[in-house]
């Protein structure tokens, strides 16, 4: 028997065990379903999470999980609001360039999209949607953003992007960022 359901506020154990020392922990979150709520058959143990800040995540385990209160997805409109306000100042030029070194320190996945868009790439992740991809595009965005975030000078960034467009080194079926 599923023990959660889509709403439900818990809260991810402080430790996942080995196989999952990398996912976000110690974190509320409201479940979004199990595998069977989602895509039907008998998984009712695994959960699709919206985890407070990162947002959604996949395969966390129901013994991992303490319920903290039934039916709060009102909590989930909040928290998407809260994020959505996130990547829209994130993603703003003007925020960008004068918060340059914040930005250089500790990047939004928003902000990296922002700056790429600007010279072409508006979707990071290439046409298959894989992480690797989007991890390329994001380090080569930001290595020829780097000088730029640097001095706050959005005027050079936008100038560079229009030769990068004008000199067609870069094509809508690129999978990865221009090699300057």
């Amino acid at each position: 028997m599923q023990k959660f359901h889509k709403g439900d506020l818990v809260h991810v154990a402080k430790n996942l065990g080995p196989c999952m020392s990398h996912f976000t922990l110690d974190v509320d979150a409201i479940v979004i379903g199990s595998y069977s709520d989602q895509f039907g058959g008998g998984g009712t143990s695994s959960y699709t999470l919206h985890l407070k800040g990162p947002g959604k995540s996949s395969w966390y385990e129901e013994h991992q999980l303490s319920l903290i209160e039934h039916n709060r997805i009102d909590i989930l409109e909040q928290w998407e609001a809260e994020e959505k306000a996130e990547r829209d100042m994130k993603s703003d030029l003007n925020w960008i360039f004068a918060h340059g070194p914040e930005v250089l320190e500790s990047t939004h996945g928003a902000t990296v999209q922002a700056l790429a868009s600007c010279f072409g790439i508006d979707n990071l992740w290439g046409s298959r949607g894989e992480g690797f991809v989007w991890h390329q595009n994001a380090m080569q965005t930001m290595i020829i953003a780097k000088p730029f975030l640097e001095k706050g000078d959005k005027d050079g960034w936008l100038q560079l992007c229009k030769e990068i467009k004008a000199n067609n080194r870069i094509h809508k079926d690129v999978e990865t960022a221009p090699h300057l």
